[in-house]
């Protein structure tokens, strides 16, 4: 069927569905025809809901299937935003030009990775959801565990953080790159700017290993000949000397100020998320002054490590937080990490609940737990807690505009020849789109997609045997007007939606 035909069966099959009242609208003018999953309204409340994603003691990287499923649970438990891990065992989760520069190793090897981009298919899903996306840097400067530094240190032996003895520095079984040296900060720098410009992300996330580096640190050659022609003398033997310490962690937040500007130059929506260590532990065992990184206004989400084991516990840093290290202007960045797994161990209930509930009464809208499989085990007990309880009504994040990620809009199926498909759809909103198409499992056809129009574009194919077949397949990124008919034609049975792509459509406002 023709584009000059399908333009108006679209709006007529719209005035229909709106009489018939079958249709809901985000505003008057741009409603949304059958079908289609209409963007969420806004939320009342404002508040940090989110949870850590890992690769370790967890399957649910290992295949789109399980991606989905997860951010399916965790949308409909009233989470909004997740931090799925990218970077650690100094390999990537993603195909990284940065990291085999270094080591030779353009991602994770294993074969469940095979031929995949584990955090593409996130950002897909969860925004088709309407979540955030933070990429999280777990490992940092640190380069592995307990294997002589890993292939980072085998490639760059000179990245290595060298302790008072001479010897690369280790502790509690991790082994480290010198987080002072400028080589080893651009390398990082790199790797989180390779996300930020490749990957349409809502944050980049470092935690208690970035910006870091244990106060063990810090006698290598460059570092010592950086500090004695600052102060005319050696680095003082004792590690926690107040001003030795204090010298090399404004080292690094100085490269936090320098990452920053240069994220944001990128992207200014992007969020600099961190989660450090529990301060002031963290400056004396970690050279993470997180304090100074939250005056300074380096970071715009911040969630401290409060893991504790029992509530009380738990309280105590939270308090500590509030009265001590947060002034009330700052609390809304503030959402503290709780332990939610480590090894055998689960948050018991009552805990996990009174640990979100003290929060709200001491004005800390938001929590980040750790991690994913903890929620889901026992038949998902934990996040059937949270979605009964403290997240009955859905909230948007503090840092944003009402309905920044509004979530999938699906184009409905038009009456068509019996050889093709037409899926159409009216542009909520003016802004630019990733248009995504997917074949119906069990299917034995294949499925064609074009986008129609004047001048069609973009034809994108998927044969059955494809391992992503029954995923959604970028088909084409497009600009549309407020009320513009999108359009796109399908041989065989398919679906096909489409997610604002923020990247490109940073003022973009939902009405």
């Amino acid at each position: 069927m023709k584009y000059e035909v399908l333009r108006p069966l679209v709006k007529m099959t719209l005035v229909a569905a709106i009489a018939a009242g079958s249709v809901a609208c985000s505003s008057p003018t741009a409603p949304i025809i059958p079908g289609a999953e209409v963007p969420r309204t806004p939320a009342a409340l404002k508040e940090i809901r989110g949870v850590w994603i890992t690769n370790v003691d967890s399957d649910v990287l290992t295949s789109r299937a399980k991606i989905a499923e997860a951010m399916e649970a965790l949308s409909k438990a009233g989470i909004n935003v997740v931090y799925p891990v990218v970077w650690n065992k100094a390999q990537t989760l993603y195909p990284s030009k940065v990291a085999a520069s270094v080591t030779g190793i353009k991602m994770d090897p294993s074969p469940a990775y095979e031929g995949r981009d584990p955090l593409q298919e996130v950002i897909i899903e969860a925004h088709a959801r309407g979540m955030e996306v933070v990429p999280w840097f777990e490992f940092g400067f640190a380069t592995s565990y307990n294997a002589q530094g890993g292939p980072i240190i085998k490639a760059r032996p000179n990245w290595a953080a060298i302790d008072q003895e001479g010897k690369l520095v280790n502790k509690n079984g991790f082994d480290w790159a010198n987080a002072l040296d400028p080589e080893v900060q651009e390398f990082m720098a790199q790797l989180v700017l390779e996300v930020a410009e490749k990957y349409d992300i809502d944050g980049i996330q470092g935690d208690d290993r970035m910006p870091a580096m244990p106060t063990l640190g810090g006698y290598d050659p460059k570092t010592v000949a950086k500090y004695r022609a600052e102060f005319g003398v050696d680095p003082p033997k004792d590690i926690k000397d107040k001003a030795w310490v204090q010298w090399r962690a404004d080292i690094l937040t100085e490269w936090l100020a320098s990452l920053r500007r240069r994220v944001k130059a990128i992207d200014s929506d992007i969020v600099i998320s961190m989660s450090p260590s529990y301060y002031s532990w963290s400056l004396t065992e970690y050279l993470q002054d997180s304090y100074t990184w939250t005056n300074r206004g380096l970071v715009d989400s911040i969630h401290p490590q409060a893991y504790r084991y029992d509530l009380p516990a738990y309280e105590k840093i939270v308090d500590d937080l509030v009265k001590n290290q947060f002034t009330r202007e700052q609390l809304p960045m503030l959402a503290p990490g709780i332990l939610v797994k480590s090894g055998k161990y689960i948050v018991p209930e009552d805990y996990l609940l009174g640990a979100v509930k003290y929060n709200r009464e001491k004005g800390v809208n938001g929590e980040v737990f750790f991690f994913y499989t903890g929620l889901r085990e026992n038949d998902s007990k934990l996040l059937g807690l949270l979605k009964a309880g403290p997240y009955a009504q859905p909230a948007s994040l503090p840092y944003r505009s009402e309905l920044w990620r509004p979530g999938m809009i699906q184009l409905t199926p038009l009456p068509g020849d019996g050889q093709t498909t037409t899926f159409g759809v009216l542009a909520p909103a003016a802004g630019t789109y990733d248009l995504y198409g997917k074949g119906v499992a069990g299917t034995k056809q294949p499925v064609t997609f074009q986008l129609a129009g004047a001048a069609p574009t973009s034809t994108v194919t998927l044969e059955p045997t494809d391992k992503a077949f029954a995923e959604w397949t970028l088909i084409s990124t497009e600009s549309f007007s407020l009320g513009q008919e999108v359009m796109v034609q399908a041989t065989g049975s398919a679906a096909v939606m489409m997610l604002l792509n923020r990247k490109l459509s940073q003022d973009t406002q939902w009405q």
